[in-house]
């Protein structure tokens, strides 16, 4: 492996106050600091006005990164930070939008806190930033400080070896044959699809179609998961996964039908959910994602979150290489 940039051999010389290479980000830029934490040399992120407030690698000032070198960021929040679901996200910008590539949520009182994040970059990736922000997705403290102790930028040995898959069709819900099998009053597995949360799920027949209904929802979290490990996926090939169904009953304004990565909690193809209405989310994984996404799940947001919902079709296929 070869590593293109180590920040902590920058530390020595670096200046963040005139640094075009690690930046503040965010509508209300915070304070950047190096200081010496458990006796590492780290950059301190401070004075955070809100989620999005963080620290950024602006990648076009290293012109020699090409598509398929990694980015790893390691660092840690303070220890007074409450334990639960406090959440720090990799961003990464494609023009003018952003969107999570990793997010590590962490149920731990060690006293140092770590976490970890890292992300293949893609061609538009070089162009832009790569930011770490916090999530406010379960976030018990959006605003805290938290550290950065190392970024580093690595490239592996020689090409990455893409294997073609051959499949068009992965995964269709009307072909999973473990469906109908499984026992009432269980958790919900198929081995591909997963109970997410508590919801009830039930497999009902109508018009000679399978459907999956989702009822008595208390959280977002509340829905399905696609086991992406589970259909055997490769890196490299490009796969899009749709689902449709239709929202049952009164939803809130506001309420959304999402598809998420996992890690990630990245929200994806959202659709405002009509009344009675029908929905189709699509989704188009990244090399990225089909590398690092684990689950997809299909769920709402947390306006929607007691609106039940039954899913009519999931189809995942692989439509070429990326």
């Amino acid at each position: 492996m070869e590593v293109l940039f180590d920040l902590q051999q920058e530390l020595e010389t670096l200046d963040l106050n005139s640094s075009d290479l690690i930046v503040p980000v965010g509508f209300h830029q915070p304070t950047l600091k190096i200081n010496v934490v458990d006796d590492v040399k780290t950059i301190l992120v401070k004075d955070r006005a809100d989620r999005i407030s963080g620290i950024g690698v602006d990648l076009k000032e290293l012109p020699e990164l090409r598509a398929g070198d990694r980015i790893t960021i390691t660092g840690r929040v303070p220890r007074e930070t409450p334990p639960g679901s406090w959440g720090v996200a990799l961003i990464s910008e494609e023009s003018e939008a952003r969107r999570a590539e990793e997010c590590q949520l962490a149920q731990q009182r060690s006293p140092k806190v770590l976490f970890s994040l890292s992300h293949i970059l893609g061609g538009v990736d070089l162009d832009g930033l790569i930011m770490v922000q916090t999530t406010r997705w379960g976030a018990i403290e959006p605003v805290m400080n938290f550290f950065v102790d190392s970024i580093i930028i690595s490239r592996g040995d020689g090409e990455i070896s893409v294997k073609e898959d051959e499949r068009e069709l992965v995964y269709s819900l009307e072909t999973d044959e473990n469906l109908k099998a499984r026992r009432t009053g269980a958790a919900f597995s198929t081995g591909v699809l997963y109970q997410a949360g508590s919801p009830e799920i039930m497999v009902l027949e109508k018009d000679g179609e399978t459907r999956i209904y989702l009822n008595e929802r208390a959280k977002e979290w509340d829905g399905l998961d696609i086991n992406l490990k589970s259909l055997g996926i490769l890196t490299g090939n490009k796969y899009q996964i749709v689902a449709t169904g239709k929202v049952v009953g009164n939803a809130q304004r506001g309420s959304r039908i999402t598809l998420q990565g996992i890690p990630g909690f990245s929200w994806r193809g959202s659709e405002r959910m009509k009344l009675d209405g029908e929905f189709e989310l699509t989704h188009t994984l990244s090399y990225a994602e089909v590398e690092q996404w684990t689950t997809v799940r299909i769920t709402t947001n947390s306006i929607g979150a007691s609106v039940p919902f039954y899913i009519s079709g999931i189809e995942v296929k692989r439509l070429g290489l990326l």
